[in-house]
């Protein structure tokens, strides 16, 4: 009692119920980052027009789908721990490099393809990004 334990003791002694929840946090956060995006549209919406709305959307909307991969990757991550640590890093680390690679695909796409305004578009993705960032401090807390 109160000394070390092995990795898979702790990983027997958490169990499903005691280990944080990527559900919640996948909800919680997605929830946020997009009553946060409708309001940033509706702002732009107002004060430009309906296509820089469009553009906050499209960024809000990429923020909400980043948010997801990551923690469908941090869910796989932590199930890859249970067998191979090793390979649990590994997939964190291909899920960066994922995650940024759709990130900039998908703002090429957005801002080149698409050519949508480029100050709502970021500016709403910004946000989310801290949204997330918040939202997901405060699951990891609890």
């Amino acid at each position: 009692p109160g000394g070390m334990v092995s990795r898979s003791e702790a990983i027997s002694r958490a169990g499903p119920d005691q280990s944080c929840s990527t559900a919640s946090m996948r909800n919680g956060v997605l929830v946020v980052q997009a009553a946060l995006t409708i309001a940033c549209a509706a702002v732009t919406w107002f004060s430009k027009d309906q296509q820089a709305a469009l553009a906050a959307l499209y960024g809000g909307a990429l923020a909400a789908a980043n948010s997801w991969l990551l923690v469908r990757r941090i869910a796989t991550a932590g199930e890859l721990a249970k067998r191979n640590i090793k390979y649990s890093v590994y997939s964190l680390y291909f899920g960066a490099v994922q995650r940024f690679v759709f990130v900039l695909v998908c703002l090429g796409l957005g801002l080149g393809g698409l050519e949508l305004n480029p100050v709502p578009l970021l500016l709403t993705f910004g946000v989310a990004q801290v949204a997330f960032m918040i939202t997901a401090g405060r699951e990891a807390v609890r």
